[in-house]
Parts: C-alpha cells; sequence; structure tokens
C-alpha cells in the first residue's frame, strides 16, 4: 500500500516531517519512518500481542498505531516536542474511533532519558532520534529495567547512526542478531536488531 493508503486505513496523518529544527540540540529532527519500510520489518520480524514496544522520538505516533494495528501489540510512544505529540493525541483519537480493539497506543510527551522504562517493555524502537549522549542514557535505563525485571529485550534500530553501533558494540551486553535491508537503497537504509538476554549474556 501507500502512504496516502496506510494513513486512511490507520485514520491518521503523519506523513509531513519536521520544519525547522528541535529546541534542543540533542534531539534530531522528526521523520516518520517510511511505511515502505515498516512492511519490510513487518515481514522480517513479526511481534507477539504479547509484546510492548516503546517508540522512542514518536512524532506524531506513526510507528506505536502500525504496529498496534498489525500485531495488536502494546506500543508506547515518547514524544518531547509538545507540537507533535498534541498532534499524535489527535491520531490517537481518530484511531480509537475505527480501531479501538486493535492493540493499545500509550502517548507520553517527555525526554527519552527521564523515561521509566515499564517492567513489561520488551521492544525498543530508535530511528536516530537524538545524539549518541541521551542514546547511552536510555541505553542504561533499559539495561537497569532488564536487571530489576530479567527478560529478553531488543533494540530496534532503523537507519542507525555509526556512533549508535560503536556504542551497543564495545560498551554494552547488547549483541547483533538481524539485518534487515531494504532494496535497492543505499546501505545504511536498514533495520538492524541488537538483543540482550541476561540468561546469555556475561553481563
Amino acid at each position: 500500500m501507500t502512504e496516502q493508503d496506510y494513513e486512511r486505513l490507520l485514520q491518521i496523518e503523519t506523513a509531513k516531517p519536521q520544519q525547522g529544527f528541535p529546541a534542543s540540540a540533542e534531539y534530531h529532527r522528526y521523520e516518520p519512518t517510511p511505511y515502505e519500510a515498516l512492511d519490510l520489518l513487518r515481514d522480517a520480524y513479526p511481534l507477539a500481542a504479547t509484546d510492548t514496544v516503546v517508540d522512542f522520538g514518536s512524532g506524531k505516533g506513526r510507528l506505536p498505531f502500525y504496529l498496534a494495528y498489525t500485531f495488536r501489540v502494546r506500543a508506547i510512544g515518547i514524544e518531547m516536542d509538545g507540537g507533535f505529540h498534541e498532534a499524535a493525541l489527535e491520531n490517537w483519537m481518530n484511531y480509537a474511533k475505527k480501531h479501538r480493539t486493535r492493540g493499545s497506543v500509550q502517548l507520553v510527551r517527555g525526554y527519552a532519558e527521564q523515561f521509566e522504562v515499564p517492567a513489561e517493555a520488551n521492544r525498543f524502537y530508535f530511528f536516530n532520534p537524538f545524539s549518541v549522549n541521551v542514546f547511552r542514557q536510555v541505553v542504561a535505563n533499559i539495561i537497569d529495567s532488564v536487571e530489576r525485571t530479567p527478560r529478553p529485550v531488543d533494540l530496534i534500530l532503523y537507519y542507525p547512526a555509526d556512533e549508535y553501533l560503536h556504542f551497543l558494540n564495545d560498551e554494552t551486553p547488547f549483541r547483533y542478531v538481524q539485518d534487515v535491508r531494504l532494496p535497492l537503497k543505499n546501505l545504511h537504509e536498514r533495520f538492524l536488531i541488537y538483543r540482550f538476554d541476561m540468561m546469555e549474556s556475561s553481563w
């Protein structure tokens, strides 16, 4: 389906990327993940209805709504920008009119590094939403949550920044498990999946 087809199906409006720049230099411009890419991820990396996905830098909510509709998961969007958060809430009202029973979407306004990771959250999505300094703190929060409530957790990175990958590979217990590439795209336009499972880690 086209971008417009998906927007009509989900009853949301998320297509326009951010104009200008965020107020904080640590946070990057909002740009939604293309539906074409999400379809490839859907086919290569299916989720279970018992999964809880956290989208850091969720903008207007495209990923949470897509995953809730597709897999009936619980999806949590974290967004620092008030305007995008309000747009996401409006999208939620429109989505719920038609698809209230398809998954669960929770929208939180706040800074990613201050978000308290729920004990049931086990999938975390990043489309380069902020600097590696913020990413370090977010990953540390995820690891702390896993140490309190042991469970396997995955990081899903779209178009991953080199700084993110160096940090994960060199300084964390997360290990690379899967690569989902977009056909006929550049080498950076891909999803990388990293996993931390305390039962398999010497961390």
